[in-house]
């Protein structure tokens, strides 16, 4: 009898160790981390819709405001007719006007590091990588299409209004907002249906929206060879 309860005690003693030691070691083994899974992003046709967007025409001082928010003294306002439309189809109102590089100022408007992107007015890209010459830099009174994008129902006159382009056109005088059905030689615009693009008063050309970047139609031309300006 003293044998068969001292090998019971025995037998419960090592069974109490060993769950001691499985419980220690499930205490101290690493929980794996369960993968999170990303929200996915929500269809373009889902997104809010600009409700009672302000596309009344600018008056000339609250113009030069948004260019001189947006781009500070980097360039200078040549034509207070500007152009209120909405170009990249967000439905916000945008503004865009005839500006040069101000005084001394060229540098600072070709700057990589600027708070706007300039682009060479050229056709739209190729299925195919077509190699284009480096374009030339940006000389004083050089004609530039200056377009401010918008932001919400008050587009372009919002404070928060700050994606802007630098189009180099080559094309002196005012530009003016078009309906882009006008046009039907343009490629299809990219994405939801975009409502205006820009066209010269002069010279009949045409900037467009592209998908990511203006592109040009008419007698717009690349900046690759430095243009003719007006005095």
């Amino acid at each position: 009898m003293t044998h068969t309860r001292t090998t019971t005690l025995v037998l419960a003693v090592l069974a109490l160790g060993a769950g001691a030691v499985v419980t220690r070691a499930w205490m101290r083994a690493p929980r794996l981390e369960q993968p999170v899974v990303p929200m996915a992003a929500a269809p373009v046709h889902l997104q809010a819709e600009v409700v009672d967007p302000d596309f009344s025409p600018a008056r000339s001082a609250e113009a030069r405001a948004a260019v001189s928010r947006a781009f500070g003294n980097a360039v200078a306002v040549v034509q207070d007719e500007a152009a209120v439309g909405d170009f990249n189809g967000d439905g916000s109102p945008d503004l865009a006007l005839a500006v040069r590089a101000g005084a001394g100022q060229a540098a600072a408007v070709a700057d990589p590091l600027a708070n706007w992107t300039v682009q060479d007015c050229v056709s739209p890209p190729a299925r195919h990588p077509v190699a284009h010459p480096a374009p030339a830099p940006i000389v004083d009174r050089e004609p530039l299409l200056a377009v401010l994008h918008g932001n919400g129902s008050r587009g372009w006159r919002d404070p928060e209004a700050r994606q802007a382009y630098v189009v180099r056109t080559g094309l002196e005088g005012a530009w003016g907002a078009r309906p882009r059905d006008a046009y039907p030689s343009l490629a299809p615009p990219p994405g939801r249906g975009i409502h205006d693009v820009l066209a010269a008063a002069r010279a009949g050309g045409v900037v467009y929206w592209a998908g990511g970047r203006y592109a040009c139609s008419g007698p717009a031309r690349s900046s690759a060879v430095p243009v003719a300006v007006l005095p």
